[in-house]
């Protein structure tokens, strides 16, 4: 039986990177792809592991691209994208809440996760929340799903995981965890009724 239901952040409660290429493009003569694409890779990673800050992480970006931008311009951008939620995702954490253990496991960034709980009050409905700065581990690294077990007493086989990236879902089954590949809120319910959660 399902007792804990594990959420990926970005892209599936609110918006993380993805959205930024498009008020950026106005301002760079760069494709979006280009310029979402400058934003990923082992810089990312490093951001967030921990090892780096999100001015050394802009900072390097912006060398790198050779680009004409303020990092206080790049951080305005990204906070303003942060702010948006995943349509219908704060009223389903809101009722699934109140039947199941729910966990926050995110890939993310100090600097941002401050931001993010001070504009998403529902976050708090969270019984826990993990972030790879904290524990300098991916949730690519199949050790974090064992982390994260073994942190909240689970056994694999009473949790869902829910994540919008192919590659977390696998780790995650990967341990034994039923996953489920995040599309939309209507998609995650249907999918999660396929799995005896009640929402």
């Amino acid at each position: 039986m399902i007792r804990t239901i594990i959420f990926d952040l970005s892209e599936v409660l609110i918006a993380g990177l993805i959205g930024i290429e498009k008020p950026l493009s106005a301002q760079l003569p760069v494709a979006e792809e280009e310029i979402l694409a400058a934003f990923g890779g082992p810089l990312l990673e490093d951001l967030c592991r921990g090892r780096l800050s999100e001015d050394a992480y802009l900072s390097r970006i912006v060398k790198a691209q050779q680009w004409e931008i303020s990092l206080r311009t790049l951080k305005d951008v990204i906070r303003r994208n942060l702010r948006r939620r995943v349509p219908g995702m704060e009223a389903l954490v809101s009722e699934l809440a109140a039947e199941y253990e729910l966990i926050l496991l995110s890939d993310h960034a100090v600097e941002w996760i401050d931001y993010v709980g001070a504009v998403h009050p529902f976050l708090k409905l969270f019984d826990a929340q993990v972030f790879s700065f904290e524990t300098g581990q991916l949730k690519k690294d199949g050790s974090t799903f064992r982390m994260v077990l073994e942190d909240i007493d689970r056994r694999p086989e009473t949790c869902v995981f829910v994540d919008d990236n192919p590659l977390n879902v696998r780790a995650a089954e990967e341990v034994g965890i039923v996953s489920i590949q995040f599309r939309d809120a209507k998609h995650l319910i249907d999918s999660l009724h396929s799995h005896g959660v009640s929402v």
